[in-house]
């Protein structure tokens, strides 16, 4: 038998072995959908799919994304009346008067609300990795509309300290970064960030205790982070308090610029 028709038999026991899988993965979810159901945790419409395990397809849609005009600084949604109906992002009147020198600029996918919100909640505390598809294509339908494709050098997700990474099982930024990385196609993941020493949970924590709560527990490893611009990665973003101690570390360690990217804002709703 020749080489080009043993790499033929190949290439069909490859396709006919796909095609077995699929065969297989199909059956296995038919019956998973039918001995063990599961319901949109928000309509109670039941799922047929493995992608998004908590939420139908249109309660997920509906869950509120951030839509212009927003702060070219802050990323928070200007309401709709500001600017004349103008679809131009500008820089809200905060940012104006004191812009933080540490970020460039800070870009948030979703609110963090409904559907979204309890996803991150679960993402995060209850050991479902699987979700980072779901909020991972929320990035990257945001990156591709909303940003600089060609920009970044760097993608870097805000790093776990070890202890709470070995008792997680996972970073949630980290499989979120790898999740919207291919947007970027000069970028490379990089997690020369660490978290040098354990902190508390941000969520139990007002906007003060936050801020010196994550004060010098971050740093950069090397100094791959020299001269490049960096894009942090994180799940949600409330106070600012973390990415901007991790945006600091990273000027510090040489980056020329940082710009931030999260699946979800806390930040309030502006009704049209």
């Amino acid at each position: 038998m020749c080489e080009a028709e043993g790499e033929m038999q190949t290439q069909e026991a490859t396709r006919a072995a796909r095609g077995a899988r699929g065969w297989l993965d199909g059956w296995g979810l038919a019956l998973k959908n039918l001995f063990l159901p599961i319901y949109c945790q928000q309509c109670g419409l039941r799922l047929l799919t493995e992608e998004n395990t908590l939420f139908c397809p249109t309660c997920w849609e509906m869950s509120p994304r951030i839509a212009r005009p927003f702060c070219t600084l802050c990323g928070r949604p200007h309401p709709g009346a500001v600017g004349f109906g103008t679809r131009s992002n500008f820089p809200c009147a905060a940012c104006r008067e004191r812009p933080n020198r540490h970020i460039r600029r800070l870009f948030g996918a979703a609110y963090y609300d409904a559907a979204i919100a309890e996803t991150i909640k679960r993402f995060k505390f209850r050991d479902r990795p699987h979700l980072a598809g779901s909020l991972g294509q929320l990035l990257v339908e945001f990156a591709e509309r909303e940003m600089e494709r060609d920009r970044y050098d760097l993608v870097v997700p805000v790093p776990l300290h070890r202890v709470r990474h070995r008792l997680r099982g996972y970073n949630q930024s980290f499989l979120l970064a790898e999740r919207v990385l291919p947007v970027f196609p000069r970028a490379r993941l990089d997690t020369s960030l660490k978290r040098i020493r354990p902190t508390r949970t941000q969520s139990r924590l007002d906007e003060k205790q936050r801020r010196a709560n994550v004060r010098g527990a971050f740093a950069v490893l090397g100094d791959a982070c020299g001269g490049k611009r960096v894009l942090l990665v994180d799940d949600v973003v409330t106070t600012n308090s973390t990415v901007t101690e991790c945006a600091a570390t990273l000027r510090r360690a040489g980056a020329l610029e940082v710009d931030v990217l999260a699946a979800a804002l806390a930040v309030p709703r502006h009704d049209p």
